[in-house]
């Protein structure tokens, strides 16, 4: 009788431990997963919002001047090979993106923090709440309560040829 109770409460325990390494598991994944597929999106998107025009021809007066905005820097004007993005256009581009490869089982909120156009630089934060899906088999909905914030600082820049040479 005695060693039929131990063998039981090691069959819990390990039944236990499993389940709790499979939640720690996807919660340490699913972090990992969100932090680089907001790294590929972010500068996928910055590349696909590129105003080119501004690039070939130089940056144009955008009506931003040092008294209507004292703390974002600005490009000079008639400089060609600065690079510049426009905002809608990395805005579009990044929510695209990010709908197509999301995960559907889990809830994200997006918030885009900071987005300069000239210089190109964008800050973008993730949050993500992960939901158990091999809950559902039983019916339970299963909300992890835990937060995992993803805080994204990338900045685009380019090589002049001169500065090389």
């Amino acid at each position: 009788m005695n060693s039929s109770m131990w063998m039981y409460f090691f069959m819990v325990m390990g039944i236990l431990g499993l389940v709790m390494i499979n939640i720690f598991g996807n919660v340490i994944i699913s972090n990992e997963q969100s932090y680089y597929l907001l790294k590929e999106i972010t500068e996928a998107a910055m590349i696909d919002s590129v105003d080119l025009k501004a690039y070939r021809d130089g940056v144009g007066w955008d009506g931003v001047t040092e008294e209507n905005d004292p703390e974002s820097m600005h490009c000079m004007e008639g400089l060609p090979g600065t690079i510049r993005i426009v905002e809608q256009k990395f805005v579009e581009s990044f929510v695209r993106r990010f709908a197509s490869s999301a995960q559907l089982n889990r809830n994200y909120r997006i918030i885009i923090n900071d987005i300069d156009e000239c210089p190109p630089k964008v800050t973008i934060t993730l949050v993500a709440n992960e939901q158990f899906s091999f809950l559902s088999f039983f019916r339970v909905k299963y909300d992890s309560g835990e937060d995992i914030v993803n805080v994204l600082t990338g900045v685009l820049e380019n090589r002049t040829p001169d500065r090389y040479e």
